[in-house]
């Protein structure tokens, strides 16, 4: 049996010293390398969470600034600046996008450069006479929304790159709206976004646009009234000037040689009738799809205006009589009664006029397409009509073509329709500038 000898084992080892410090030096580098990294990744993850809670509340600043500014448009919003200068009432579209009328100048004195700062008045169009601004008359200005966080906004006004401005008083038809949002940390944040002044296609082609079935196939229905005293004209009564508008606009060479037929009976302005083309027709009506969207679409605006309070809108679901008045949608058959109305009334079913009714703005008879004005008695129609005979809900299958319109006049006596362009414009007012779009940059 071999014994082992404790000074070999000994000698063997020698060269073993210091191994544990080594690894322990090793595993510290390790950890010290691994908890440095998580410090780091640590201290980043915080500092990206500050900048995207800067970045977020800049954002929110920005959409604070779109929103306030549609509100002005919509003129949900009195002005809060100085006077306003001479001629002024209110807020459009063109006092929006024009600086000496979108900003806040002494006594409303825009054109005076001794009273307004010269770049204020002529630059950029801000809407500081609506928008709460720190100095509603100097630049470089913000309004605050909140001050713990601080977050602000300024907004620019600007017709959208290739429109023109209309010579006055017109409005433009579109405004672009730019929003800066500021947050802290030095945070910001762009958007942009184009209003549309009207909530649907403001395209007025005829006094009457009347909307055929393709080449006239069958022809409408149309009876003007045998009487002189019966008197359709596309002259603008707000202005007494000529516009160049038919009395009747069709969509197919038939209907229109019907309407000038019955028209000759009538005192009609000249021309009586014509031919509209394609691009001529508000877009809602230029295919039956179209049709039934835009009807969608002002059911539900007009379900919404009626809930509000004080309500904006009239909805009638099964149809009804009276003197309609502002923003209207019949679901069925209405009948107006003798006496005024105004705004815009869409009927989609039968629409029923008595001899003495008025009415000023914008009336839509889309679905059954079906007009009947039961004898004159000096009722007067100013604005714009029209009519349209489409299948609302669809049926199935969806007709892919429109049916023939129906217009007829029973009776005699003194009426009156007849196109007005303040009617029309103040019926579109009526409802909410829609916003076509929104985006960052």
């Amino acid at each position: 049996m071999e014994s082992s000898n404790p000074k070999e084992n000994l000698d063997n080892r020698r060269n073993e010293r210091g191994a544990a410090l080594v690894i322990s030096l090793l595993v510290s580098m390790i950890l010290l390398v691994a908890g440095g990294a998580l410090i780091q990744v640590t201290s980043m993850s915080a500092a990206n969470a500050i900048d995207s809670t800067a970045e977020t509340q800049a954002y929110y600043g920005a959409e604070a600034g779109l929103q306030a500014a549609v509100n002005a448009l919509r003129r949900n919003d009195a002005p809060t600046a100085s006077a306003m200068p001479t001629g002024m009432t209110g807020m459009n579209f063109r006092n929006a996008v024009l600086p000496n009328r979108s900003n806040d100048c002494p006594n409303g004195a825009g054109s005076n450069a001794s009273l307004c700062s010269s770049t204020l008045c002529t630059g950029c169009a801000r809407l500081t006479r609506w928008l709460p601004y720190s100095n509603t008359q100097a630049m470089n200005t913000r309004v605050t929304v909140g001050t713990n966080p601080t977050i602000q906004y300024e907004v620019i006004v600007s017709l959208p790159p290739g429109d023109t401005m209309p010579a006055a008083p017109a409005d433009p038809g579109r405004l672009l709206v730019q929003s800066i949002g500021y947050g802290p940390s030095g945070s910001r944040k762009q958007m942009s976004m184009i209003v549309s002044r009207s909530a649907f296609d403001p395209a007025v082609p005829a006094m009457m646009t009347l909307i055929g079935t393709p080449a006239g196939a069958p022809p409408m229905s149309f009876e003007s009234g045998n009487s002189a005293n019966h008197v359709y004209s596309g002259v603008d009564n707000a202005t007494g000037v000529a516009t160049g508008l038919p009395a009747f606009g069709t969509t197919n060479a038939i209907d229109t040689a019907i309407a000038i037929s019955n028209a000759a009976s009538n005192t009609t302005s000249s021309p009586a009738a014509a031919t509209l083309s394609s691009s001529s027709v508000p877009a809602y009506l230029q295919s039956p799809a179209a049709a039934r969207t835009f009807l969608d679409q002002m059911q539900a605006a007009a379900i919404a205006g009626a809930a509000q309070t004080p309500r904006t809108a009239t909805y009638l679901p099964n149809g009804g009589s009276g003197n309609p008045t502002g923003f209207t949608f019949v679901k069925g058959d209405y009948t107006m009664g003798s006496g005024s109305g105004s705004g815009i009334i869409i009927v989609t079913g039968e629409l029923t006029t008595n001899g003495g009714t008025d009415f000023n703005g914008i009336c839509l008879v889309i679905g059954a397409g079906y007009v009947n004005r039961n004898g004159g008695g000096g009722g007067a129609f100013y604005g714009a009509n029209f009519i349209a005979r489409v299948d609302w809900p669809a049926q199935s299958p969806a007709l892919t073509a429109f049916g023939s319109p129906f217009f007829n006049f029973n009776g005699g006596g003194n009426a009156t329709m007849q196109y007005d362009s303040t009617a029309v414009a103040n019926a579109l007012a009526l409802l909410p500038a829609p916003v076509l779009g929104v985006s960052e940059y």
